[in-house]
């Protein structure tokens, strides 16, 4: 199931978008979805209609295709809130690393998954874990 949805993700960002503005019917489905939605900026990259938004000062972006689609929300969240299995592997093999962005990842087919940014001499490295503290992507 998670292979699906990266083949989606990378089909989508591959695919290209003419378009310059984030359709209406997009801009309402996201608005159902997420009614107490502040702060809503749109972006166009790559084929995806990007939002960023706050609810109760909670950073919040979401991801929907050219069909208006909902794909993922990211939620900006802290190390306290990660799953204790996802600490420990943090803690035992990235201990030299600084950690620069925390994300609990909503996904269309119900999955919890959580991504971290993490840096180390001047290199970005962005690691997606599920749950129990299985790594499922690494990238640099």
């Amino acid at each position: 199931m998670f292979k699906t949805f990266l083949i989606v993700i990378v089909l989508f960002i591959f695919s290209s978008c003419n378009e310059k503005e984030v359709p209406e019917e997009i801009k309402a489905q996201f608005l159902e979805m997420e009614p107490l939605a502040q702060d809503i900026e749109w972006l166009i990259n790559k084929g995806l209609y990007k939002t960023y938004y706050t609810i109760n000062k909670c950073k919040k972006t979401s991801y929907f295709d050219k069909k208006g689609n909902w794909l993922e929300t990211e939620t900006e969240i802290t190390k306290e809130e990660l799953a204790p299995a996802i600490i420990e592997v943090l803690n035992n093999q990235f201990f030299e690393y600084t950690i620069k962005d925390i994300e609990l990842v909503e996904t269309f087919d119900r999955q919890i998954l959580y991504e971290v940014d993490l840096q180390k001499d001047g290199k970005k490295y962005d690691i997606l874990f599920d749950e129990s503290g299985k790594i499922l992507r690494k990238k640099l």
